[in-house]
């Protein structure tokens, strides 16, 4: 569940985000077992916990349990433009490790198995600030993989070419409608890039409402890399040259799926979307980062 911590009683009321880092004594993957060409068994230790909202108990009469902030950029929309629920695009656990030295694993699991949206080719992944402005540098994201294999099939990395994510004012809205390019420039795609080994991709062994990505380390400056980074799930928008979506549209716009925003319920522009609030990694935030959740970092 989306959770921060807010001094006005109506965000209190309809975000619910709990963030958490959880250890473990379990076996970790040593440099030997890891192949910096390929990812492997995924390392269960040090895993940073990120737990989002559900919507199944309210799915029934049309409007999201909470959690949708347009103004920081959190979207609890898993809908279609008819508030139709969307289960296989609901966020409802993220994990990340960076123990192993070649590769950062992420799992996202969602509400329901990810082959009932298969016919909507919606796309999973994560969104990377890897300088620390509070703009987007890097979005990473695959379709429904083919199996539960690593595969670099499906899997892509987009990056910003105007270095003006966010517009004006990153993650919050502008005061106007934005013109920056979003992500448009093509660093990795299904294998093809600098890198060949770069990112990959696979249903869950384990779980068939579970992705697993895999990225090498040393694309985020290595085990002392630092970063923030946010978990995505689209069905509706898939036009990537929009991020950050509420730069793009208005709040009218935009609608909500909340039913206490009744001037702007139900849904509009922005639906068959699901995020995270931005999660830092591998430092302790400070200064001004607008959009960040409560955060522990896992223990050595």
């Amino acid at each position: 569940m989306k959770h921060t911590k807010f001094s006005f009683m109506s965000i209190v009321a309809i975000i619910t985000l709990l963030v958490l880092a959880l250890g473990s004594s379990s076996q970790v993957v040593l440099a030997a077992d890891s192949d910096p060409n390929k990812p492997g068994n995924i390392p269960n230790t040090k895993v940073q916990t990120v737990h989002d909202q559900t919507n199944e108990k309210t799915a029934n009469d049309k409007y999201a349990f909470g959690g949708d902030v347009f103004g920081l950029g959190w979207y609890e929309r898993p809908f279609d433009q008819n508030m139709g629920y969307l289960p296989f695009i609901d966020l409802s656990k993220i994990l990340m490790t960076r123990v192993d030295p070649n590769w950062v694993y992420v799992k996202l699991f969602m509400a329901a198995p990810v082959a009932d949206g298969k016919d909507s080719k919606p796309l999973y992944g994560i969104e990377m600030d890897t300088d620390l402005d509070n703009r987007g540098e890097f979005l990473l994201l695959t379709g429904i993989p083919t199996g539960t294999e690593w595969s670099t099939e499906g899997v892509m990395i987009m990056s910003n070419s105007d270095n003006n994510m966010g517009g004006s004012k990153p993650v919050l809205p502008d005061t106007s409608i934005a013109e920056g390019k979003g992500y448009d420039t093509e660093v990795f795609n299904a294998g093809k890039g600098d890198d060949p080994n770069l990112a990959w991709a696979r249903v869950s062994p384990d779980d068939p409402k579970c992705i697993d990505i895999a990225f090498k380390s040393s694309f985020i400056g290595g085990a002392k890399g630092k970063f923030i980074w946010l978990s995505w799930a689209l069905v509706g928008i898939q036009d990537l040259t929009k991020f950050e979506f509420n730069d793009h549209f208005t709040k009218a716009d935009a609608g909500s799926p909340l039913k206490e925003d009744k001037d702007l319920y139900p849904i509009k522009g922005i639906w068959g979307v699901d995020n995270t609030p931005r999660i830092p990694s591998g430092f302790e935030p400070g200064g001004l980062m607008p959009g960040l959740a409560q955060n522990f970092q896992p223990k050595p």
